[in-house]
């Protein structure tokens, strides 16, 4: 086979390949939030005709959709239609967060198209929605799976209209996923709500192998594919409005942890003398600067198709657990190579979501 055609035949064997993991994952196992007040939030697959009045035996009516059950605390539920998805490509792989100061609602999804699937968001502010795809790495073939969201506040120093130096406070929606696209890498997309808008113009999907300073040919082999393809986020309390990233780095093979922070003295990256942020430096201010947080080993143990939980301690290190036939099972990037599972066994008065949460607060300690 020639050097171009094999080429085109690695990116083609990885979707293909990839495509059954896809397949195979719990599609909606992160989709619904608790606002403050109580509201509950769940995004689910539905119909078309389902949330839309249609006529009758118009074909629309089967059309796949997501759909949002908003159900206020102690009042009835209503039905809505998430913004992007009333279409024939089916979504899956959500992942959903409220921010509570701006009231806004962020929604992730993977759309398949094809062998291809790609990410997209929709967000909801004040009950209007509005739609953002998120670009993919550049080749014909790419799957995109397993977003997971985290919203942080920023304070940052900028001008005010009359040119007044002022302190403001931004939502900064965290975004990562992992995408197959010739390299096989998780991806990362800060998304800004700023002075009451939605940005939709500073969006920019970012490849963390290349925010952590180790990017190159990639490979998965000898790896599960669950083993690496889990990407996680959370909040950085050490930071102003950062947070923490873990994802499998399959140039360097290693588990990496980056802490992505972005500037905040819009002032202080102005030229001297200025009185408004010039849109060069503005769009620097969107710019995610990352730095190592620790790393650790793929866990070669992780073998699974359910939906897979990272949290990160301050260490850097990185506790990955799952639900597998009646036990919540949980492993760490510093144990030693081809360490098993350690395994809770669940039962009626421990749940799976009990047995999380105990993991949970473990790893966040050590």
């Amino acid at each position: 086979m020639s050097r171009s055609r094999l080429a085109l035949f690695r990116p083609l064997a990885a979707a293909v390949a990839f495509a059954g993991a896809l397949l195979c994952a719990p599609a909606f196992a992160d989709s619904a939030v608790v606002a403050a007040d109580g509201t509950l939030y769940e995004v689910f697959p539905a119909n078309y005709g389902d949330l839309i009045p249609l006529p009758g035996g118009a074909p629309e009516t089967t059309m796949p959709a997501l759909a949002l059950r908003i159900s206020p605390s102690g009042q009835p539920s209503r039905l809505e239609l998430i913004d992007g998805t009333a279409d024939y490509e089916r979504e899956g792989s959500v992942s959903v967060e409220f921010e509570e100061t701006t009231g806004t609602l962020f929604v992730a999804f993977t759309k398949s198209r094809g062998i291809a699937a790609d990410m997209h968001v929709a967000v909801r502010r004040h009950g209007v929605w509005y739609a953002q795809d998120i670009v993919s790495n550049l080749g014909q073939y790419y799957l995109s799976i397993n977003p997971k969201v985290v919203v942080t506040r920023q304070r940052y120093v900028t001008f005010g209209e009359d040119g007044a130096i002022v302190t403001k406070t931004r939502s900064i929606f965290s975004l990562v996923w992992w995408e197959e696209s010739g390299p096989s890498q998780a991806r990362y997309a800060p998304i800004f709500v700023e002075d009451g808008e939605f940005r939709t113009d500073s969006v920019q999907a970012w490849n963390l192998n290349a925010l952590a300073g180790a990017e190159g040919p990639t490979d998965s082999s000898g790896y599960p594919t669950s083993a690496y393809s889990h990407p996680g986020v959370q909040a950085d309390p050490a930071s102003n409005g950062g947070v923490l990233v873990t994802f499998a780095n399959l140039f360097t093979r290693t588990q990496q942890v980056l802490r992505i922070g972005f500037p905040d003295d819009l002032v202080k990256i102005s030229p001297p003398g200025s009185t408004k942020v010039p849109p060069e430096d503005w769009a620097r201010a969107h710019f995610p600067i990352g730095r190592s947080g620790g790393g650790g080993r793929i866990p070669l143990s992780m073998t699974t198709s359910s939906e897979i939980g990272a949290t990160i301690s301050q260490a850097g290190v990185t506790t990955f657990h799952w639900v597998d036939d009646g036990a919540l099972r949980f492993v760490r990037s510093d144990d030693p190579e081809g360490a098993s599972p350690r395994r809770l066994a669940l039962r009626p008065d421990f749940s799976a979501e009990k047995a999380a949460a105990l993991v949970k607060a473990l790893a966040e300690k050590n």
